[in-house]
């Protein structure tokens, strides 16, 4: 049997619905990410703000020039990333859940125990395979592209072209494949990874079709924080405004700058909480419906 794919594809509202609180406590988990990115990073993202400044104002910027905002972005994200695999986790798993565990809504869902490190594990090895997958066969497309200049002849470079086209369907064939694994791995207790592509055999399409409507409106969410941020910005000068002090040092960012980075910090931390919602729910929804129907 299969599931509705419509159905399914609402259920982050519903899930925000039914739990209100959900959104306020997940929101001050992603608030409490940007406090660490910002309060301990802000002379990094200054950094940043800058060079990115000074790289739209030449002329003709060189890929060196390019290549120098990497390292300044590295930085950026460094110190908040292992913060950032945990909170990731911590949600991932609070919103399975809030699906498929309904009765154990005390704290938001959000718990930090053998769920979260089993999702946190899954989620990594998924990111290693899709990106090692992915990376091999881009490679693939580099080679043949590298071929088909050199050599003058077209059909190799109309190979590469659709060589793109099959790495970014590979992509979206393993994202849908694996796309019940954090799901299942919440549901039985235990790390699910390639137990997945056997969930969702026959499955294919319908789960495709729900992960777009998902984010469409993942998508209609962000226009609503585009415009909340955009009267923000104008408000306080934003995370952009930050190239002014990249000079100064941290603490100084912190004194001149605290009231955009709060504020852009806690409206960004409340529409992320509502698009987790809106994107993860649904695959959680249609795993509950899967397991039902085949009465696992």
């Amino acid at each position: 049997m299969s599931f509705s794919a419509t159905d399914a594809a609402f259920e982050g509202f519903r899930v925000v619905r039914r739990h209100p609180m959900v959104a306020l406590a997940w929101g001050l988990t992603y608030l409490l990410l940007y406090v660490v990115m910002f309060g301990f990073g802000a002379d990094k993202w200054a950094a940043l703000m800058a060079a990115g400044e000074t790289l739209e104002q030449s002329a003709n910027p060189s890929m060196a020039d390019f290549q120098a905002l990497g390292p300044i972005y590295a930085s950026a994200f460094l110190m908040a990333a292992p913060l950032g695999l945990v909170i990731g986790a911590v949600l991932s798993a609070a919103v399975a859940r809030s699906v498929l565990r309904p009765n154990e809504s005390r704290w938001g869902y959000l718990r930090l125990g053998m769920d979260e490190l089993r999702v946190l594990l899954v989620s990594l090895a998924i990111s290693l395979i899709v990106g090692l997958t992915s990376g091999v066969a881009m490679m693939a497309v580099g080679v043949a592209m590298g071929v088909g200049v050199a050599s003058g002849q077209p059909l190799l470079i109309l190979l590469a072209v659709l060589l793109i086209f099959a790495v970014f369907a590979l992509v979206v064939w393993l994202a849908i494949k694996f796309s019940l694994a954090v799901p299942m791995t919440v549901d039985r207790r235990k790390i699910v990874i390639l137990e997945s592509f056997s969930a969702t055999r026959g499955h294919f399409w319908s789960l495709l079709g729900m992960a777009v409507i998902a984010v469409i409106m993942s998508l209609i969410v962000s226009i609503l924080g585009m415009i909340i941020s955009a009267a923000a910005d104008l408000a306080t000068g934003g995370v952009q405004g930050l190239a002014r002090y990249a000079d100064m040092g941290l603490g100084q960012i912190l004194i001149q700058a605290w009231p955009a980075l709060l504020i852009t910090s806690v409206v960004n931390a409340f529409l992320s909480a509502l698009q987790l919602a809106v994107l993860y729910a649904p695959f959680s929804a249609a795993w509950l419906a899967l397991r039902t129907s085949q009465g696992r």
